[in-house]
């Protein structure tokens, strides 16, 4: 499916269609958006003939999972992006990517039809129509900030969930779950700076270079990209070490529980050795034992048990064994 927004001055015409789309090109001010949602071979090779554009490096956008990227092709810029939708408040980001070809007073989009409304994206171009009479930075500036911004719904979502593990934690409730959970976020933590990360280069070299298609306002909009970007990165650096810092804790919380679990069965193994050792003593049945032949022998033994057990049982409760 394509979308095709054509702005006149700055404004969104609403009478230009795909076929037309040459026509309107030609036109003085004229900034052309042209978003390709999971395209088909014939479209690609008709826009990639519309714009000049090598057919291949279209394709390979529709087709391959690549790295965020900026590559400069002669007359336009290819710039390869990421964004971030969750599929329900309890679900696991998911990262899709989207590519865009950007040259002087134009721009193509190819993605496959996440996270990006280029109806929603258009209406807010179309709100700054002042912004679009210097070409078509402008443009990418907002699709950029709209994609970016995808990401910091994503890591609040995890941040939550960072913190009801801990609360989880420290309420020793499930531990193994607990583990499992905070792997399954480093997961996503790890997803997501390997995309970030590169993103963030890209913007450095469409800001630091100059390629001579954008105008220096255009530029300083994009810089409000690379601001987002950063803290996009320096937030998932930071769930990164609370996720570490939770691991951490609650494999030392559940390494504490066995340690007392351990004390109160040592506890409990010492007092039944003190049972059985009087037991033992008056259970060997040698002829000259004195208290054999006792009338009192076996009450006195008894007690003897009990004195020793609610001894040990006293000591132990003490020290917090028990």
């Amino acid at each position: 499916m394509i979308r095709v927004h054509v702005f006149r001055q700055g404004r969104e015409a609403r009478d230009v269609d795909l076929d037309s789309l040459s026509e309107a090109r030609t036109e003085k001010g004229t900034v052309v958006w042209v978003d390709m949602v999971s395209p088909s071979g014939a479209e690609l090779a008709k826009i990639a003939e519309e714009f000049s554009v090598d057919v291949s490096t279209l394709n390979e956008c529709a087709t391959s999972h690549q790295r965020p990227k900026l590559e400069e092709n002669g007359e336009y810029l290819l710039v390869v992006s990421y964004g971030a939708k969750l599929p329900d408040p309890d679900g696991i980001a998911e990262l899709h990517e989207l590519d865009i070809l950007a040259g002087r007073g134009w721009l193509i989009t190819v993605h496959g039809g996440e996270p990006l409304d280029s109806q929603e994206t258009a209406r807010r171009v179309g709100a700054h129509p002042e912004m679009l009479r210097s070409g078509s930075g402008f443009l990418l500036y907002v699709v950029l900030d709209e994609l970016v911004d995808t990401f910091f719904p994503a890591l609040d979502q995890i941040g939550e969930r960072i913190e009801d593990l801990e609360q989880a934690i420290f309420e020793n409730r499930r531990p193994t779950y607990v583990s499992t959970t905070i792997f399954q976020v480093r997961k996503e933590l790890i997803a997501i700076r390997r995309l970030s990360g590169p993103m963030r280069d890209a913007m450095v070299v469409l800001l630091r270079r100059d390629l001579g298609f954008f105008s220096r306002e255009a530029q300083r909009y994009l810089q409000d990209v690379y601001d987002h970007l950063i803290r996009v990165v320096e937030q998932v650096e930071d769930y990164q070490d609370l996720s570490s810092n939770a691991l951490d804790v609650n494999l030392t919380m559940a390494s504490n529980r066995v340690n007392e679990v351990a004390r109160s069965l040592t506890a409990y193994a010492a007092i039944f050795a003190a049972i059985t050792l009087v037991t033992g003593i008056y259970g060997m049945n040698f002829e000259h034992m004195p208290e054999l032949r006792w009338s009192f022998g076996y009450f006195y033994a008894l007690g003897l048990m009990v004195v020793a057990a609610g001894g040990l049982w006293l000591y132990f409760r003490r020290k917090d064994w028990l």
